[in-house]
């Protein structure tokens, strides 16, 4: 009977310096940083636009005339981030067509100026992606190489102060008091022309240098192609599209 009891009285007195131990744990500083701040609306660099951005600025014959998918048969590289964009531009006929085409990738779709959206941190110096594409002639068995105009920023409400009301729209998306408002604009307007292969990707990387994309971006990246005397169709890829 007194080991039984003896035992008992250890077994207490072990789980009271259990508990005591226990009690005794440290507890976080109200103070103490739990990491480094983070702010969710700022991209810091290096990204992925597609992470980011949405191709929904149509400009041009780009509403009626351009298609818009992700079928591409292969990447430009094993590692690419993002989509894989596919665009196939057919030749506008229509009386009112404007002969050119373009689209931008945007914070929000068809955010023309109306919200401000994205900031990037500074440090980018360049776009880089892979491309390739084909321009198909009305004669059969032609194609040439197809010149791609790429388009970094330049999102400026160039209509603001027109006249507007509720039945015309503004390329901002705003008429206030009667006139065109765009409160937001980019200060990064760079556009380079390239020519692309049709075979194979080729990698562009379209330096800043001295343009400066500020802190508020609304476009990202774009395209604008002017549609070629005798052509019918302008057919090409853009993929693994980052700033850097």
């Amino acid at each position: 009977m007194r080991s039984n009891v003896l035992i008992s009285l250890i077994f207490v007195s072990l789980c009271a310096a259990c508990s005591g131990r226990e009690q005794a744990a440290p507890s976080l500083d109200a103070g103490t940083d739990s990491g480094p701040d983070y702010d969710p609306s700022v991209l810091t660099v290096p990204f992925a636009v597609d992470d980011h951005y949405i191709p929904s600025g149509c400009i041009g014959d780009c509403a009626a005339s351009v298609t818009i998918d992700s079928n591409c048969p292969s990447r430009g590289v094993v590692d690419a981030q993002g989509e894989c964009h596919h665009f196939v531009y057919s030749v506008n006929t229509a009386p009112d067509a404007l002969g050119w085409a373009g689209l931008l990738w945007q914070t929000d779709e068809k955010n023309w100026g109306s919200e401000q959206h994205w900031h990037v941190a500074p440090g980018a110096t360049h776009v880089h992606f892979w491309a390739k594409g084909v321009v198909t002639s009305s004669t059969p068995g032609v194609a040439t190489a197809p010149q791609i105009t790429f388009v970094m920023g330049g999102i400026n409400g160039d209509d603001t102060g027109k006249a507007c009301d509720a039945g015309l729209s503004c390329a901002s998306d705003a008429c206030t008091n009667g006139a065109c408002t765009a409160p937001y604009h980019d200060t990064l307007d760079l556009v380079k022309q390239e020519t692309l292969g049709a075979d194979a990707y080729s990698l562009f990387e379209i330096p800043f240098e001295n343009h400066s994309y500020g802190s508020l971006v609304l476009s990202g990246f774009g395209w604008t192609v002017t549609m070629p005397a005798g052509a019918s169709t302008i057919e090409f890829y853009v993929d693994d599209l980052r700033w850097e």
